[in-house]
Parts: C-alpha cells; structure tokens; sequence
C-alpha cells in the first residue's frame, strides 16, 4: 500500500466531515485488506441528494477495488423530490458516471423502486438509506433488502437528531448487516 493511500485513508476514516460517515471508509478499506473478503465493489444508496457523499464512496472504493469495476446503484425522487433539494436524474447521472462507476439510478422512492431492482441487487457490499427518505416508504419495502445482502454486506440508515439550534443537531448511522435485517424483516412479518 503506498503511503500516501494509506494518509488519504486515515483522513477519511478519521478527520474527514461529515463525521457519522467515517464508518463507510474504515468499512471499505477493512474489506479489502480481510483474507478471504473481497472489495466494496458494489455500491447501493437509496437518497443520492446531490450526489456527493456517492462521488466521495465511489472514489474511495476504487482505491481499494484493484482492477474491479465500482458499481452504484442509486434510488432516489430525483426531480419528484417534495423540497426540489437534489439533482435531476440527468444531472446525477453525468456527475456519477464521470467517477468511472458504472452507474444505475432508478426514479422513485424505496416502496416503488426495491420491488422492480432488488432481484439484480444481490450481494451489494454497502447499502445507505439517507435521512431525507420517507420511513414508511422504507419499512414497506424492508422484506426486499434481505435478497440484496450477503454475509458480509452492511447496510447503513441515516438518522438526524433535531436540536433547538439546528447547527447543533447530530447525525449517525445506525449498521445492520444481514442478520439484523433479517430479523427485522421476520419481526415486521410476525406483526402483520
């Protein structure tokens, strides 16, 4: 590993803001320096936004992705977005594809876009719900996420702590790998 691979590394995974994304990094490089784990090579993000935290993952992972290609799939409202706050679905698609990613983008919210892509989404890597989804969209799509992940795949939601000073409120992610998503999945089934 060159040294300054592994500087760009330490200051992502440890100085880089936003702060509650830092996990994503340690995560990327962890899996690509395991024995007998392969790289983050597939990329899903259900809320792309403007598209930044996706360019900054998919330059990151391509250090650490060898000859592989990255593969993002993004699922977002894009121009439906309610506070017109993200990209076009062009625009988002011009930026992503300039990271040398092979892009997918697919219009819609959780509920309607997991149905139609989950099947072709086996094996993602690292799956982020941003904060900015609607919660009951999500939870009704959630038995769709399992057929998504594998072993040792992560998936990453996003969640904002409201303070009184809005400068003063905190976001985090809470990690789910498969076995959580599974049992939340059979949970959500049991209480049906």
């Amino acid at each position: 590993m060159s040294a300054l691979r592994y500087f760009r590394y330490l200051y992502q995974a440890y100085c880089s803001k936003p702060e509650h994304e830092r996990d994503f990094y340690r995560q990327i490089r962890h899996a690509a320096c395991t024995k007998n784990r392969s790289p983050v090579t597939q990329i899903v993000e259900i809320g792309v936004g403007k598209a930044e935290r996706a360019v900054r993952l998919i330059h990151f992972a391509q250090q650490y992705a060898d000859q592989a290609t990255i593969e993002y799939v993004g699922i977002d409202m894009f121009e439906g977005r309610p506070e017109q706050d993200g990209l076009k679905l062009k625009e988002a698609h011009k930026l992503l594809s300039s990271t040398g990613a092979k892009v997918k983008l697919v219009p819609g919210d959780a509920m309607m876009a997991l149905p139609r892509v989950a099947n072709s989404l086996a094996d993602s890597d690292l799956i982020i719900i941003a904060e900015d989804q609607d919660r009951a969209s999500v939870e009704a799509a959630w038995s769709w996420i399992p057929r998504m992940m594998n072993a040792t795949s992560l998936l990453y939601w996003e969640s904002k702590q409201e303070a009184e000073k809005p400068e003063e409120s905190t976001w985090s992610f809470e990690k789910l790998d498969l076995q959580a998503v599974s049992e939340t999945t059979d949970q959500q089934k049991r209480a049906a």
